[in-house]
């Protein structure tokens, strides 16, 4: 249906309505691949190619991509231009730095970068994404590690989903700091065969580093929250110190104007839109795939998240508004429930076992 209503042309007639123009649409992305990111995680990277063609259709349909500030003032004031569109990055990859950012700077057009600070303080692979994609890197083969596993692994999908769970509960069992976790990781290469400094050096999977963040402050990137350590509680003490530590940091680096947040992971629980306008947080967005307008919660924005399995015919439906008019597949807000005790990982999380 979205590929007939591009072809016959509906969906331009839609894209140049008043409709969509009291519409704004929010893209999210987390990752830009110049290597193989998008095979191991295509629900994550997107290939380098694939986002380039996707800056062009937003110039060729006529799209005016605006910067999350100004595009929410004039959503709030009924001002927006036609096709209004913002660019969003979540978590800071350092792919951002070295691929995304100068193609759109290129492109003279504006994103927002939701980033997480603890691993821009300690620049190394992210633990959980690099545990992952390096059981991905040693698919095939398999893992003999008789003091985490009694029993030789196979690395085919089901070995790697298991392995994941296992390294990653014995983790947190040891209550692993994160240079402990980036020794485990460098392990686990070497019983894969991989090179582990190679790796590292690579910056695959690392999020920008503190000059880095600076640089992307002064060339015009909007640098916004996404705390601290990707995590969210449903204790608001805990909720609010990831923020406050995720804004601390920021400051720290020159970023002054923090006052929007993306939920880590889409995740929330029902109070936190009032534990963050107690925060001064002006905007959060969501995972929830629709258009934003006037009347949408400025705490719960939905986002439409953009990626390798999303076709060109799914992306130019949203970008003219055709996609929000049809039945869609998407993700809920993901609500936690407020009776829910603090998991041993929250706990960890606080005792300064992961910092």
């Amino acid at each position: 249906m979205l590929a007939a209503a591009n072809a016959t042309g509906l969906s331009r007639l839609v894209g140049a309505s008043a409709w969509r123009q009291r519409r704004l649409l929010i893209l999210c992305y987390h990752g830009i691949s110049d290597g193989d990111l998008h095979e191991w995680n295509p629900s994550l990277f997107m290939h380098s190619g694939d986002f380039r063609r996707r800056l062009r259709l937003l110039r060729e349909h006529n799209c005016n991509v605006l910067g999350l500030g100004e595009a929410l003032q004039r959503l709030n004031n009924g001002s927006l231009p036609a096709r209004s569109v913002v660019l969003t990055f979540d978590d800071g990859f350092a792919d951002f730095y070295r691929v995304a950012w100068p193609m759109m700077r290129e492109a003279g057009v504006p994103a927002t970068l939701y980033l997480t600070t603890h691993y821009v303080r300690h620049n190394l692979p992210v633990f959980d994404p690099a545990l992952d994609y390096l059981l991905w890197k040693g698919r095939g083969k398999q893992l003999d590690w008789p003091e985490i596993t009694a029993e030789r692994v196979s690395l085919d999908p089901p070995g790697r989903r298991q392995m994941i769970g296992v390294l990653h509960s014995y983790a947190v069992k040891k209550k692993l700091t994160t240079n402990q976790k980036d020794a485990l990781l460098d392990e686990l290469a070497k019983r894969l065969g991989l090179d582990y400094d190679a790796f590292r050096r690579s910056r695959i999977l690392s999020l920008i580093n503190e000059n880095e963040v600076r640089e992307l402050g002064m060339t015009g990137a909007d640098l916004q929250l996404h705390t601290h350590r990707h995590r969210t509680s449903v204790h608001q003490d805990l909720f609010s110190r990831e923020i406050v530590d995720n804004r601390d940091c920021m400051a720290g680096l020159g970023v002054r104007n923090s006052e929007h947040f993306c939920y880590p992971n889409g995740v929330r629980v029902a109070q936190e839109p009032q534990w963050l306008e107690g925060l001064g947080i002006r905007s959060a967005v969501t995972c929830h795939p629709d258009l934003a307008t006037p009347g949408s919660a400025r705490h719960l924005l939905p986002r439409v998240t953009d990626c390798s399995p999303f076709t060109q015919t799914e992306f130019l439906a949203w970008v003219h508004g055709t996609g929000a008019l049809l039945p869609h597949r998407g993700r809920a807000h993901e609500i936690l429930a407020p009776q829910h005790e603090q998991t041993e990982v929250e706990r960890l999380a606080y005792s300064g076992a992961n910092r």
